[in-house]
């Protein structure tokens, strides 16, 4: 059995879709009890439970061999995930695929490079196998300015520099593959796209895929800070999320991981082809 916590996230979902693909037994976690039926229809089993509850993550442990872990963005975030290596380890699991980030060191400057860095040091410290999932940003975020590039036309670029976005389907792939093959126990996996991006490439190629113009607009860093907390987002978490936007211009988000050819087999998808896909987003 594979417990999936964030079975219906951004990785969590396409990462159930991979297992099953597999034949893998697969436990879906969900804090929605909306979300129960259809994750039964896909064909795994399906159970609540809460971060904030531990008595529930010791439910989704039970029985499983492996899980993923992963956590929004959030202040307490590093609590969580401790709560939940705690309760694998009670429950007997015996390898966790932990999603963090790309740079994630004690050493870090970052507050998420910290934080995830903390995280990865408490799974080494428990005995269980690891291996950590270190993406930089999704080409699934571009959909939350979906509508706005359909309506104004307009790329808000609130990084300032070239970053190499990764599909966050890459990122279920690679890590279906650590939590189902041999080799991957100890393995940390940066993960990125196989380009790096600057705003003006990214405004180019929207205009391009959906043959109306759209042109990139810098946002400012309180601006962009502004819209997170406006979205419910807790005021350390915001300024964390622009601090690492921050190095950007720096250049430091635009190094290339082979990863995902390295365990896959095939490259990474690029920028243009998930453009492409949901080009309807784009348009409106």
């Amino acid at each position: 059995m594979i417990t999936v916590f964030g079975a219906t996230g951004t990785t969590g979902a396409p990462l159930v879709e991979a297992l099953l693909a597999r034949g893998a037994r697969v436990r879906a976690v969900t804090s929605d009890p909306a979300k129960i039926a259809p994750l039964e229809a896909r064909g795994c089993e399906a159970v609540i439970a809460r971060f904030d509850a531990p008595e529930t993550l010791a439910r989704a442990c039970e029985g499983a061999e492996r899980i993923y872990l992963v956590t929004p963005a959030h202040q307490d975030m590093r609590r969580w995930k401790a709560d939940t290596i705690a309760a694998a380890q009670a429950a007997g699991v015996r390898h966790v695929v932990l999603a963090t980030g790309l740079g994630a060191s004690p050493k870090a400057r970052l507050t998420f490079g910290r934080w995830h860095s903390e995280t990865q040091e408490c799974l080494r410290q428990s005995g269980l196998e690891w291996t950590f999932i270190q993406p930089t940003y999704f080409m699934q975020n571009l959909l939350w300015q979906a509508g706005a590039i359909a309506r104004d036309g307009v790329y808000h670029d609130d990084l300032g520099g070239p970053v190499a976005w990764i599909d966050a389907r890459d990122i279920a792939e690679v890590a279906a593959e650590a939590l189902t093959g041999p080799g991957h126990a100890g393995k940390a996996y940066g993960l990125t796209g196989p380009e790096a991006l600057g705003g003006a490439e990214i405004a180019e190629i929207l205009s391009d895929v959906t043959g109306r113009p759209v042109r990139c607009v810098p946002l400012a860093a309180q601006d962009a800070k502004a819209a997170m907390m406006a979205n419910g987002m807790a005021e350390e978490v915001a300024a964390a999320m622009v601090e690492l936007a921050s190095i950007a211009p720096k250049g430091y988000l635009a190094g290339i991981e082979t990863t995902v050819s390295d365990v896959l087999g095939r490259p990474a998808r690029r920028f243009r082809d998930f453009v492409a896909e949901h080009r309807d987003a784009f348009v409106g």
